[in-house]
């Protein structure tokens, strides 16, 4: 699929319209199905967002194409703790769930030269022996950067390949659904659609991507999706 030409006009107007809770915001953006292009949506935005602190966060923790796509082929600046205000969004889980110290957190910041963007970085090589990470669905991270007065800029996996999003849907000020234009996007959209808003997201919008006719293509997802 070619890469997507996104814009990213509205988003951020939209996102600074919903209800707060803290000064700062926190929005995600998922797909039904893979290849829909989310990791270039969320790059787009977290260039856009103004000059506030930007806390670019790719929850497919292994492969970190969202800070590779913030860093342009350049390198980020020195590794930071990824904490905020001593809150994580993940543990660790041994054997039979059991709880484990993590020796050096895996999961690091680093700068954007030249922004107040920090692409979040995840080493799994830092890990436990034995260790697995485990998603949080509680929302003491995502207050955390609200409270902090920043953006969190979350890029999520598809559905088809992840249930991580829906663990994190509810503690998101929004979530932007992106829409591939290749046959069964649109029934997969609304599939997800339905799974985010029953975990408590706030859907806020749909993006279309790959459309000829975007408008008409918009307006028939919508009716689609009820």
């Amino acid at each position: 699929m070619s890469k997507p030409n996104f814009s990213v006009e509205g988003i951020l107007d939209a996102l600074a319209m919903q209800p707060g809770r803290g000064e700062g915001r926190a929005i995600m953006f998922v797909s039904g199905r893979r290849g829909t292009g989310v990791t270039t949506l969320a790059h787009a935005v977290t260039q856009a967002a103004g000059a506030r602190a930007i806390y670019a966060i790719d929850l497919d923790l292994k492969r970190n194409a969202l800070a590779r796509a913030l860093a342009g082929g350049a390198r980020l600046g020195p590794r930071q703790d990824g904490r905020i205000a001593g809150q994580t969004f993940y543990s660790v889980r041994g054997a039979h769930g059991v709880l484990m110290q993590e020796n050096k957190p895996a999961f690091s910041y680093h700068q954007v030269v030249g922004t107040r963007v920090f692409a979040g970085v995840f080493d799994a090589k830092a890990l436990p022996q034995g260790g697995r990470v485990v998603v949080s669905s509680a929302p003491h991270y995502w207050d955390a950067v609200r409270l902090s007065g920043a953006m969190a800029v979350v890029d999520a996996p598809s559905l088809d390949r992840s249930q991580i999003a829906l663990r994190v849907a509810r503690n998101m000020d929004g979530v932007v659904l992106v829409v591939g234009g290749e046959p069964g996007d649109a029934p997969a959209a609304t599939a997800a659609k339905d799974a985010l808003t029953a975990a408590g997201a706030n859907v806020m919008g749909l993006v279309y991507a790959g459309a000829s006719a975007p408008v008409i293509a918009i307006d028939r997802l919508l009716r689609q999706a009820g």
